[in-house]
């Protein structure tokens, strides 16, 4: 009989000796289904069902599943990844799946299969409303980070954790994709349309004021360990239903800066509100996407502001021009952020749906060339935008100024 003492990457029948043997979490008598689901580029995902229930098991591999560029990954990630749903799921047990098991040796996880909720991305592309999006997910922003940051937590423990959570594969996959290639193109696996060539050229390949910007963010990135992060928190990565929002594929968690969140899920938010404004020309979901984005800061902030002074442990910070400060630079990196994601998701190897369904060339290079316009901006005046008293106003600014 097949053991599993020993780490190997499995294929589907392995998985059913695996949740028959191991986990026992179905009768014996049940005939149970493995189906591979996954649909990333660095982990195996099965759903496995009795055809009544179902769960799901995420194995991780030692490369990318392309493989294309070589990486060998830490295949502890997925345990590392369990544990911290876990911990999400104890601060905020609505919003973060069930984890039923953790196998250090097989390095995978099982958890609950949301089988009634929808990615956030295909939803919001079908342009369905959900009235919840912008208090869950500022909840979980706020309390993910804030939990975990100094002036929160005991001082030791923290620094025990920011070692504990290094991830120095996926980081060094983030710094890599995020913050170079939208500018060097080292990999040359850019991908846009055609006529952005020239474009492209200009304001990204030859624009060093916009490196510098990216070059400023990368070290921030990779030296300001606030608190622990997400890390690739994109409307991909999280799951809807009329109720809920669960947050998942936390693989890229990290001690990182706070903003870094913040920042990803806006410029996503950003890529369905373009798809909206050129695709579909919904007038109505346009501004249902405007109004969740604007009120993610807003919330952001408020929420930011009273668990400081609620939580915060340091009687020495807990003043209204600190707390103003903090914030401010949380602020600054998110929309550095915020753009730099918008960048690297228009011209590089992970695109997303909202560029990639559009089958009409022109329309798709009108998309790409607005969301490119909107990344530059952003990252441009970033120091300039905390300011701002619409954030939005800004983006359909920079939208409406554009000469298609």
């Amino acid at each position: 009989m097949l053991e599993f003492k020993e780490y190997f990457l499995m294929e589907d029948k392995d998985v059913l000796l695996y949740v028959k043997n191991e986990l026992k979490y179905f009768s014996q008598n049940d005939n149970i289904t493995c189906k591979e689901i996954g649909d990333g580029n660095i982990n195996y995902v099965y759903r496995i069902s009795n055809g009544k229930e179902s769960i799901i098991l995420k194995q991780a591999g030692v490369h990318t599943r392309s493989n294309s560029s070589g990486r060998v990954l830490d295949t502890n990630r997925n345990s590392r990844e369990a544990e911290i749903l876990s911990y999400y799921g104890s601060i905020l047990p609505d919003l973060s799946p069930k984890i039923i098991h953790i196998d250090r040796v097989m390095n995978l996880f099982v958890m609950e299969d949301l089988k009634d909720f929808i990615v956030l991305r295909d939803a919001l592309i079908k342009g369905q409303i959900y009235n919840h999006l912008q208090e869950q997910l500022t909840d979980f922003l706020v309390e993910s980070t804030l939990s975990t940051a100094d002036f929160f937590m005991e001082p030791f423990a923290k620094k025990e954790n920011a070692v504990k959570y290094t991830n120095k594969e996926l980081c060094k996959i983030s710094e890599e994709l995020i913050f170079r290639e939208p500018f060097f193109n080292v990999l040359n696996e850019n991908v846009f349309s055609e006529q952005l060539k020239e474009f492209v050229n200009d304001n990204l390949y030859n624009n060093k004021q916009l490196q510098l910007e990216a070059a400023k963010l990368k070290y921030e990135f990779m030296n300001n360990a606030q608190a622990l992060i997400h890390g690739d928190l994109h409307t991909g990565s999280i799951f809807v239903n009329e109720n809920y929002i669960k947050v998942m594929d936390c693989e890229f968690a990290f001690y990182g800066p706070i903003g870094y969140d913040l920042g990803t899920i806006m410029a996503n938010f950003i890529f369905a509100y373009v798809y909206h404004s050129n695709v579909t020309k919904d007038k109505n979901y346009r501004s249902f996407l405007f109004n969740v984005i604007e009120d993610i800061l807003r919330l952001f902030k408020n929420k930011f502001i009273t668990k400081f002074f609620n939580d915060c442990n340091d009687i020495s910070v807990k003043n209204d021009d600190y707390i103003e400060y903090y914030l401010f630079d949380v602020l600054k990196t998110a929309f550095g952020i915020c753009g730099l994601e918008i960048l690297r998701r228009t011209t590089g190897c992970a695109r997303v749906k909202e560029i990639e369904s559009i089958d009409d060339a022109d329309t798709r290079k009108n998309v790409e060339y607005i969301l490119l316009n909107i990344g530059i901006e952003c990252l441009s005046y970033r120091d300039r935008l905390p300011e701002e008293e619409k954030f939005m106003k800004f983006i359909d600014n920079i939208i409406d100024n554009i000469d298609l």
